[in-house]
This record gives structure tokens, C-alpha cells and sequence, in this order.
């Protein structure tokens, strides 16, 4: 063996390293850029890139370079969904942490904002999670997860949206029940549409309602067991089966500012005062404040427009069939219900107040036919808890 052997190598390959001795297997710990000459000074320790490793005991080791295209094989294979094509991307989250390393035990060594453009200066995949180490405003730089980073046309496809929605108001308040995915189009055939992963708790503004049958390889997973696994199981068909999707704005999220959310992953947040006037087999689907009084000891209540759809048997072509007010009364501290109407019809319904006055619209579904027509509505909230609300003859 030669006392000072060495390998020159192409600065611009990158290099992982294998060191196997006669007990054991040292594995470098990371995919390095090489750019130095690389020399094995003496059998106790090798000097890498100017650094130091001390070998683990004297024996004669065989060192293995794997090169860049063994590398490169890894890396696309690893590839994380949604993975980042160009070298620059977008910080989704409100707030993100930067790592000093990948490892369990990372101490945080800067910050990232919403909105921030980065550069990533390297990708690695370890297990089911991919990090990019990124370089971002102010000189800060550590690792982050790669779902948290967005692409240009990501960027591009959500900002659409939500200038679509932008005229139209909120229809309802939820929140995300679990982990979900943000989606660009009402689909779960595939993730290519999937714009972002929403944590759980994340608040959503629906402005709209759609739904789409479910794709098959989805309603074939849920089926139950047939003969094969459950002798019992049913095999009869039952039709096919229906998602219901939410058209969200994200107030918290200004890089991903709209998008489709699945609709069995939401929880509405229905305002208390609502909830304790749900008619007796209906859910409440929608509902937008129409104004507020003052009570005499100076606390104020708000009225609303409310949206129900009934629980059972509903006809599905509408996202609800009753529209009514509930108006407080400040000298009997009470809600009642000053207005009700059953009307099948769509979101969005839009809603305009000067002072007590205004107009709401909405799109209205013939029962019989099927047909749509806007529908519009003229209000005056009026003293005692009540209102004057006349339907307009249509045009």
C-alpha cells in the first residue's frame, strides 16, 4: 500500500464516500461537493476538504467513491411529491423555522416568513421526508422541509383563484379537522393538482360549493370486503358515490391565498346564537351577518342571514333549500326568526347592507326542471327583532 495515496477528482461531482474497514462501516454522513485534491495522509485518520476524520482503528481500509451519476440515480428517485423543478421557490407557512441540519436534534438557526423567496442551494431525502437547504432574505439559511416551499406556477394558479373570488363574499367559516391537501382543481384522482398540505386547525373562508363524483380507484378502496376477505360483506351496488368541495380563500396563507378543499376534511364554525336556532332536521350550510343592535347595557348582537339544507333526502343539485333571518331583539334579549323561506338554490349568495337597508341574491334551482335563475331579495331590518324581506319578480 502506498503511504500517501490520492484521487483527483472533477470539482463539479458530487461525491459520497464509503469507508469499510476490516469491523466495521463508516458512512459519511452527507452527499458532499468536491473540490479539493482528497488525500489518505495516514492510516489513522484521512483529511477531507480540510477537515480532520479520525479512522475508528489501524487497519488497511478500501475507500469507495460513488459518483455524481449514482448520486443523481438517488436523488430522482427520491424525489418528494410536489418536488421543486427550478433552483428558487416561495415559503408557504406563516412562519417556518430553519434547521442547521436534518437531523432530530437541529438547533433552529433562522427564520422565514410567508411569501419569502428562497434558493436552494441542496435537496436530500431521508425516509418519507424531503429537505432542501435554502438561502433566504437577510443572508438566512438552514434546512426546511420541501412542502413547505411552493413553485412559481403553484403560486401563479392559487393567486388566480382567489382574484376570482375576490367580489365574492364568505359564505361560511370552517376550519381543517386534519392534515389536507389545498388542491388547485375539485379532483382526488391524483396529487398533481395538490397545491400545499394545510395543518390541522388551519381556518377557511368557503365562497363556494361543488360537487363531483368520486373517483373510482376511491370508491373501489372504501368498498367492503367481498367473499374473499368477508363472507357477510354485501355485493350489491349501491350508484355511484358523490365528494362534496369547498372553493376556500386562505386569510392566513398570502403565497396560497385560495384554492379547493375536500369537503369531508372540514368542520364549519358556526357562531353559538346560529346554532341554537338550527331547525329541527336541517344543518346549517352558510351565513353572513346582515347587521347588529345595541342592548340596553350596551352589549351588542348581530343578526344574520342564514343558509340550511335539509339532513336527509336532500335534493342534491343545491347547496340549500331554506334561506331565513335571525334578528335580535334588544328589549327581549332574544333572537327570533324574522324571516323563512324554502328556496332551492347555489352559492354563492350575496349580500349588500347600507345601514339597515339592502338586497341579497342568489341562484335559484327549479325542482321540477332543474333549471337555475337568479333570485333577488330586497331587506329592511326593522325594530323588535324584525324584518321586512320581499322577493323581487324576475326581469
Amino acid at each position: 500500500m502506498l503511504s500517501q495515496p490520492y484521487f483527483s477528482l472533477n470539482p463539479y461531482h458530487k461525491t459520497t464516500i464509503l469507508l469499510i474497514s476490516a469491523y466495521r462501516v463508516i458512512w459519511l454522513p452527507e452527499t458532499v461537493a468536491v473540490g479539493k485534491l482528497f488525500s489518505l495522509s495516514a492510516p489513522r485518520y484521512i483529511i477531507f476538504n480540510s477537515m480532520k476524520i479520525h479512522l475508528p482503528c489501524p487497519t488497511t481500509y478500501r475507500i469507495t467513491l460513488v459518483l455524481s451519476l449514482l448520486a443523481a440515480t438517488f436523488s430522482g428517485c427520491s424525489s418528494a411529491k410536489n418536488a421543486l423543478s427550478n433552483d428558487t421557490a416561495y415559503v408557504a407557512p406563516e412562519k417556518m423555522r430553519l434547521r442547521s441540519s436534518t437531523a432530530e436534534a437541529a438547533r433552529n438557526v433562522g427564520e422565514v416568513k410567508s411569501g419569502d423567496q428562497v434558493s436552494i442551494i441542496e435537496r436530500k431525502s431521508e425516509g418519507n421526508t424531503t429537505w432542501a437547504n435554502v438561502s433566504g432574505p437577510g443572508g438566512a439559511s438552514g434546512w426546511i422541509e420541501t412542502r413547505y416551499l411552493v413553485k412559481q406556477e403553484i403560486v401563479n394558479a392559487s393567486s388566480k383563484i382567489a382574484e376570482e373570488l375576490r367580489e365574492i363574499p364568505t359564505q361560511a367559516v370552517g376550519r381543517s379537522k386534519a392534515t389536507l391537501k389545498l388542491r388547485l382543481t375539485p379532483d382526488r384522482t391524483n396529487d398533481d393538482n395538490v397545491a400545499f398540505p394545510l395543518p390541522a386547525g388551519t381556518t377557511l373562508e368557503i365562497v363556494a360549493r361543488e360537487r363531483r363524483q368520486r373517483p373510482e380507484k376511491l370508491e373501489a378502496a372504501a368498498k367492503p370486503a367481498t367473499a374473499q376477505g368477508n363472507p357477510t360483506a354485501s355485493a350489491t351496488p349501491s350508484g355511484p358515490k358523490y365528494d362534496e368541495w369547498f372553493k376556500v380563500r386562505l386569510p392566513n396563507y398570502s403565497i396560497v391565498p385560495a384554492g379547493w378543499i375536500y369537503g369531508g376534511s372540514v368542520e364549519l364554525e358556526v357562531p353559538g346564537e346560529i346554532t341554537f336556532f338550527l331547525s329541527t332536521g336541517r344543518r346549517i350550510t352558510g351565513w353572513q351577518k346582515i347587521g347588529s343592535v345595541t342592548d340596553d347595557t350596551n352589549q351588542s348582537h348581530d343578526s344574520y342571514l342564514v343558509i340550511e339544507k335539509n339532513s336527509y333526502d336532500a335534493d342534491e343539485r343545491g347547496d340549500f333549500d331554506r334561506v331565513k333571518i335571525l334578528a335580535y331583539d334588544p328589549k327581549r334579549r332574544e333572537y327570533g326568526t324574522a324571516f323563512r323561506e324554502d328556496v332551492l338554490g347555489q352559492f354563492p349568495v350575496i349580500l349588500k347592507m347600507e345601514g339597515s337597508r339592502g338586497q341579497f341574491a342568489l341562484t335559484g334551482i327549479n325542482p321540477k326542471d332543474g333549471q337555475a335563475a337568479k333570485i333577488n331579495y330586497t331587506v329592511e331590518l326593522l325594530e323588535a327583532g324584525k324584518a321586512k324581506v320581499t322577493r323581487q319578480p324576475p326581469k
